[in-house]
């Protein structure tokens, strides 16, 4: 099973690389990968994954800001503590839920945040930090199995009332529903499980799905916390959440030992 995931992520990696070179021939930018960062070349994939990937690819090149700190399009990535963080908006500031982050076009009517940034380019971003994908992924959606990856911590920064930058764990905005009372949710165990390709097809990308409350297998970031296998119980923290199209800023990082 690890090989078949560990060679479905490594087609994705090369039909990135193999867009910047077809883009780089054109007179377009390549993506350089910058010192440090893994560059063995996987076997080539195979031509119907290349044809179904081929017409989606925007090649974004990765480039060196300084010290640790990377960025590719709207990502910012910090090798040393394997960080990363990007733009996202308010999605819902009421209702049920099912996802923490979605993205555009995606689920949306259960999802708490969205974002324009591309699932294909988020995966790409935790191999390069040096995440590793589940070698146990969930059968389905709802799976009762708990889910099993990179323990992470996900934070959501955004402006007050007055203004002033804020950052809070990514729990605060959820709340959840137990023997019909709503309370607050606590912390949430969140793991990066990677999301799968099937008949080369990137199931994160074609879906939008990127961190799930409730199990899912299709979703990068998955929640390992008791009730994760429940549909019914994840809600927004009503009276908390800024309005809905609210800017926001998630990052994302390895979670801290014991």
């Amino acid at each position: 099973m690890m090989r078949i995931i560990v060679g479905s992520i490594a087609i994705l990696v090369v039909l990135l690389l193999v867009k910047s070179v077809e883009l780089h021939a054109q007179g377009g930018p390549p993506v350089p990968v910058p010192p440090g960062f893994p560059t063995s070349p996987p076997p080539p994939p195979p031509a119907s994954a290349e044809e179904l990937y081929r017409p989606k690819l925007k090649a974004q090149p990765v480039e060196r800001v300084s010290g640790d700190h990377y960025r590719m399009g709207d990502i910012e990535m910090y090798k040393n503590t394997g960080s990363l963080s990007f733009p996202a908006q308010v999605n819902m500031d009421r209702g049920l839920l099912e996802y923490l982050l979605v993205r555009t076009g995606g689920k949306t009517h259960e999802s708490l945040l969205r974002t324009a940034v591309e699932p294909y380019n988020l995966q790409l971003a935790f191999l390069l930090l040096g995440y590793e994908p589940t070698e146990r992924p969930l059968k389905r959606q709802g799976d009762p199995e708990k889910p099993q990856g990179v323990p992470v911590e996900i934070s959501i920064t955004f402006k007050d009332k007055e203004g002033r930058p804020r950052e809070i764990g990514a729990e605060e905005w959820i709340a959840t529903k137990k023997e019909e009372k709503m309370g607050s949710t606590g912390k949430i165990n969140w793991v990066f499980t990677g999301s799968r390709v099937i008949n080369g097809r990137f199931l994160a990308q074609s879906e939008g799905s990127i961190i799930a409350t409730y199990h899912d297998p299709v979703a990068m970031i998955d929640n390992a916390s008791a009730g994760g296998e429940s549909n019914r119980i994840w809600f927004v923290q009503e009276g908390v959440v800024p309005a809905p199209g609210t800017a926001v800023t998630v990052t994302i990082r390895k979670a801290a030992g014991p």
